[in-house]
């Protein structure tokens, strides 16, 4: 486990990129969406989840994402029991997935246990998008994070947990990182 919160670390360190202007406005029925979500946990946060325009639920699979997703060669590691590989939508890099590993090596079917999504995914959590200005977190996924440098965390490894990494130039969400409970893993 604690190899795989390394490398979730490791990979939204890696990934760097700009982040699109959008409007940090806020409106009564998200704030109203944050309260739900403090309310329901990790799954009420991420069950208003959209990556490129589709609606995705998660726990899923590969196939269960669509036709649009596809991912590259996997890379298995055996010892921490996880197959790590580059998501797509469309043809374009969108992030990186961890799923369960395999030993039929059929990943279509493989459960999704971490998606680290990047600007292209067009990311949104419960409301919250990449580009969103800091502000807006806490509006939009509730109060209760903890920040450290520039990344802000819900949750935690037992119960399931969102990252979000900030642009260190402009304080907007850069990276959204979402990793499913650890009974669901």
């Amino acid at each position: 486990m604690k190899k795989l919160l390394i490398c979730l670390l490791a990979a939204s360190m890696m990934i760097c990129g700009g982040c699109a202007e959008k409007d940090g406005g806020e409106s009564a029925s998200n704030a109203a969406s944050a309260v739900q979500t403090e309310k329901s946990g990790f799954y009420g946060l991420v069950s208003n989840m959209k990556i490129c325009g589709h609606d995705v639920s998660l726990p899923c699979t590969f196939s269960d994402l669509g036709s649009s997703f596809s991912y590259a060669e996997p890379l298995e590691d055996k010892g921490a029991g996880w197959m790590f590989t580059t998501l797509y939508c469309d043809g374009k890099d969108i992030g990186n997935v961890y799923t369960e590993l395999r030993s039929d090596g059929d990943y279509d079917k493989a459960k999704i246990v971490s998606l680290v999504l990047n600007q292209h995914s067009e990311a949104s959590v419960n409301g919250l998008s990449i580009g969103d200005a800091e502000k807006t977190i806490a509006e939009k996924l509730g109060k209760d994070l903890v920040k450290t440098d520039m990344n802000i965390d819900y949750g935690n490894d037992e119960e399931g947990f969102i990252r979000i990494l900030l642009n260190s130039t402009d304080n907007t969400v850069m990276k959204i990182t979402v990793m499913l409970p650890e009974k669901d893993r």
